[in-house]
């Protein structure tokens, strides 16, 4: 019989899932700038996930099998684009835009989320989230408040104090038992 696994989320790098999605949503925008710019002298140009494998070199492509039967001295399509007087330089500015994001995938949550997985990580996840718990709820009842650093350094740093948010947190690093 196998034993399911059980994990929790302790801790989710939302600072670099944030950058990722930035550095994602840059790569999408290269490839709609690159689409715009070839449609803007191939109207009826169809771009597909091949074409962003070389993009200069499949846009000089498409402009030969456009210009076809005008070209009757077989011209490279570099020079084909001089004499139509093509400015290509956005092209080739979103290109290499384009060119230094092409490994990047799309982000998902799941990859910047550290999780507590062993038994020891989740009945140290446990203890850290009852003792975040008492701090609150000692705060809210008593009206006792005391310096964050305080507390967590009192705790050894099991738990830790996000200034950004204002609360206590289990320190994933102890619950992981990497240095901290």
């Amino acid at each position: 019989m196998i034993k399911e696994i059980k994990k929790k989320a302790v801790y989710i790098d939302k600072h670099s899932f944030a950058k990722s999605v930035e550095v994602y949503s840059n790569k999408l925008t290269a490839m709609q700038n690159i689409k715009k710019e070839v449609k803007k002298h191939i109207p009826n140009a169809h771009i597909d996930d091949k074409f962003y494998k070389d993009v200069i070199k499949n846009f000089f492509e498409m402009l030969l099998a456009k210009y076809k039967k005008q070209n009757t001295l077989n011209l490279r399509g570099e020079k084909l684009a001089d004499l139509l007087e093509i400015d290509l330089s956005n092209l080739k500015k979103f290109s290499a835009m384009y060119d230094k994001l092409k490994g990047v995938q799309s982000p998902t949550e799941d990859s910047f989320t550290t999780y507590a997985e062993t038994d020891e990580e989740l009945s140290k996840l446990d203890a850290t989230e009852k003792l975040v718990n008492m701090i609150k709820e000692i705060n809210e009842v008593c009206g006792i408040r005391a310096y964050p650093f305080e507390v967590c350094s009192g705790f050894k740093n099991i738990i830790q104090y996000d200034i950004r948010t204002n609360e206590y947190k289990p320190n994933w690093r102890w619950i992981k038992n990497l240095k901290y």
